[in-house]
């Protein structure tokens, strides 16, 4: 079945699928996961997780073999919580905690809310498209205005 047999039906699929991911990427808390040490305090290797029931974890390991100096680092699991509310203990872990959060949570916020414009977008410009193709009726049926003058030159 070719897709432009139905244009409207499949661009009201597609805009309330752009809904249903828009509303997953602002809405489903998210974890950081990151990397602080004595020597570079700030957050690096910052990685996301999606979850709902989400533990802190603080843990110290030494990355000896990972890095060419070794030293002490800290592992740190933080619930970020969604794009509009803050973790529950976000702040407590000032000012990298708020950091992190802010690194993975402002990219998921603007591509969630870029998504909803567009399936709004599509969602009022549905009513434009029609319901079948032009050519999906009667193709070889006359307009109507054609019949009728047909009629009259009977």
């Amino acid at each position: 079945m070719n897709l432009l047999h139905r244009p409207r039906w499949y661009a009201g699929v597609a805009a309330a699928l752009a809904i249903a991911a828009s509303a997953w990427l602002l809405l489903v808390p998210i974890t950081a996961v990151y990397v602080t040490s004595a020597e570079d305090p700030a957050p690096h290797e910052v990685s996301t997780r999606y979850s709902w029931w989400t533990t802190e974890q603080n843990f110290v390991y030494s990355d000896a073999g990972l890095a060419p100096s070794p030293h002490t680092v800290n592992g740190i699991r933080l619930n970020c919580g969604n794009a509009f509310t803050a973790g529950p203990t976000e702040q407590a872990l000032a000012p990298e905690g708020p950091r992190a959060c802010g690194t993975v949570e402002t990219p998921r916020c603007i591509a969630g809310l870029a998504l909803f414009a567009v399936a709004v977008i599509g969602l009022l410009g549905i009513t434009l498209l029609p319901a079948t193709t032009r050519n999906q009726a009667n193709r070889y049926r006359q307009p109507r205005s054609q019949r009728r003058a047909l009629k009259r030159a009977r």
